[in-house]
């Protein structure tokens, strides 16, 4: 096995399955070269990468047909015989360690934040994740945020940014 990363866009929604009692998200990613040649002609050629993640992760509400990621982990190649096709066909697979969310950010949290408690300002990551904050991993409580206009946000224990949707 090889340690590979892919950055590219998702060709459908992430789905969770569950084999023999064990759930993971599968996603696929369009690894997309572009280039020029000495004509002037641009060329395109894409590798469609199969990403496996062990679990429900966090992110996987995110992972959305079209979304940009960056992706690492175990990647291995596989053969495969294709009915359709009636040959054999190899292809890409990577068993993510880490993702991150790419592109354009979901509208619904904003890149600066403030703590409702003290007011600090804090800036919220392409991945959703408001990694600068300081947690203590006994603690239940649930960390506050607003935008300039009080909509609140809530900061789970991972981490992750949501936006309070009781109002």
């Amino acid at each position: 096995m090889f340690f590979g990363t892919v950055i590219g866009h998702l060709g459908a929604d992430a789905e969770v399955k569950n084999t023999q009692g064990r759930e993971f998200a599968v996603f696929r990613v369009a690894d997309t070269n572009r280039w020029t040649d000495d004509a002037g002609v641009t060329h395109e050629d894409t590798t469609w990468v199969d990403c496996i993640i062990n679990g429900r992760p966090k992110v996987l509400d995110f992972l959305k047909k079209g979304q940009q990621v960056y992706v690492s982990g175990t990647q291995t190649l596989r053969v495969y015989s294709s009915a359709k096709d009636r040959c054999m066909k190899a292809g890409v697979q990577i068993n993510v360690r880490q993702i991150e969310l790419l592109g354009k950010k979901s509208d619904d949290i904003p890149a600066l934040l403030y703590r409702q408690d003290n007011n600090t300002e804090v800036k919220v990551l392409r991945c959703f994740n408001a990694c600068d904050l300081q947690r203590g991993e006994e603690t239940e409580e649930k960390i506050v945020l607003v935008d300039k206009s009080g909509n609140k946000f809530f900061v789970d224990r991972d981490g992750w940014v949501t936006p309070d949707k009781s109002e």
